[in-house]
């Protein structure tokens, strides 16, 4: 691209080197805060849900250097110094560093509202189920959702459900059920995991710097596994179609935030788009 070119040169340059010191600090923060003073610091640093009691604005920023285990932090650290240097040295510091907070934020925001979207269908799934108790409408709430708990109170209550879908003419079957979507509409509001669950790592930033290294050097080779060779733009496209299928599939107890992976790619093509065009802008006046 004639818009952007290259800053400067280095195999280790200020913002990728001094992201990855900030980690490290963080990681081992953690680790002698919970093991000697047994205080959880990713309840106060990783992100939480806007009406989670534990949830505190600075979350938006620091839940990029929270990671949950050494593999955690290694495989994100890693991925973002291979990238990320190679982007720092074309955009410059600066530059690089609105680039990767931006796409950190926008990851988190992409991800808050995925869960509240997929909650929302799931309380309106429960209301048209009590507002109008019918087989159908009851396929449709189980169907909303993929929650362990509640195929496990499906299976609880298996007999009167399949009795009222057989019967559902029967009033006394058909407020058991009621109750049963009732409660469990309620439950959600409390304890859905996915408002109870901290967002915590960089993944979605470094994703991000992913798609911008695809975005500038599509034609680079990355040796997957050290000796696959694959284009860069074929290597994002892979990984996010990978990230798109796991968030659509959605599978209980998979605690990995696919929807933010795709969101930092989303906020760094934004960006870019918008650099791109605000350097066409001042060009033509």
């Amino acid at each position: 691209m004639d818009d952007y070119r290259p800053r400067q040169f280095s195999l280790l340059p200020i913002a990728v080197k001094n992201i990855l010191i900030i980690n490290v600090i963080f990681y081992l923060a953690s680790f002698v805060f919970d093991s000697v003073y047994h205080v959880d610091l990713s309840k106060f640093l990783g992100l939480y849900f806007p009406t989670n009691e534990h949830f505190h604005a600075w979350q938006f920023l620091t839940y990029l250097f929270m990671h949950a285990s050494f593999d955690h932090l290694f495989f994100n650290m890693f991925s973002f110094w291979m990238f990320g240097s190679a982007i720092e040295n074309f955009l410059g510091t600066r530059r690089f560093l609105i680039f990767y907070f931006f796409t950190g934020i926008g990851a988190a925001l992409c991800n808050l509202a995925a869960n509240y979207w997929s909650y929302y269908h799931i309380q309106q799934a429960a209301q048209v189920f009590l507002n109008h108790p019918t087989p159908a409408a009851l396929s449709y709430f189980i169907s909303s959702q993929h929650l362990n708990d509640f195929n496990n109170i499906i299976s609880a209550n298996r007999l009167p459900i399949n009795h009222w879908l057989m019967n559902p003419d029967d009033s006394n079957l058909a407020q058991q059920i009621k109750v049963l979507a009732s409660d469990y509409s309620l439950h959600l509001a409390n304890v859905d995991e996915r408002f109870a669950e901290v967002m915590i790592g960089a993944s979605g930033a470094v994703y991000g710097v992913l798609f911008a290294y695809g975005y500038f050097f599509p034609n680079t080779l990355i040796y997957v596994y050290f000796f696959i060779p694959l284009k860069a733009k074929y290597f994002v496209l892979i990984f996010g179609a990978i990230e798109f299928f796991s968030a659509y599939r959605s599978v209980p107890g998979d605690n990995v935030a696919h929807v933010a992976h795709l969101g930092g790619m989303l906020f760094g093509f934004l960006l870019l788009y918008i650099w791109k065009n605000a350097n066409k802008w001042r060009q033509r006046f």
